[in-house]
């Protein structure tokens, strides 16, 4: 099983390490943070973004499509009871895509692990010690 570690840095924030990277996440101001870092679910939302643009700009390059402006951009808006984000919108921007190519550019992009992940939820489970 792949990990990694959240520690904890005070007030609001955390930062991550894995296989020797860091990332840190904090709240905003008017959720107590100091908005040093993007947040939780927006780190969330940068990820998928950026799983499914990896899976398309490896398609991409294979398929001979240019990906100098590839943009992926993520929209979400949460939903209540229980709070959690509730709805996401993605959109692929491929200016050197050819229009026959792109239903194949669609799977590719439903496709990638945190995608899957999203359609098909993992088990999960908390311990506290």
């Amino acid at each position: 099983m792949a990990g990694l570690t959240a520690n904890y840095e005070g007030g609001t924030a955390f930062r991550m390490e894995c296989r020797g990277h860091q990332v840190r996440v904090d709240q905003p101001a008017d959720n107590g943070g100091d908005d040093s870092a993007m947040t939780p679910a927006e780190l969330f939302a940068a990820s998928l973004a950026a799983c499914i643009g990896h899976y398309v700009a490896n398609y991409c390059h294979r398929a001979g499509i240019p990906t100098e402006s590839l943009q992926v951009y993520c929209d979400w808006d949460t939903a209540e009871k229980p709070r959690r984000i509730g709805e996401v919108a993605i959109r692929v921007i491929l200016p050197g895509m050819p229009a026959s190519r792109r239903k194949a550019v669609e799977r590719v992009a439903a496709s990638c692990l945190l995608h899957a992940t999203l359609e098909h939820p993992p088990q999960m489970s908390i311990e506290v010690e």
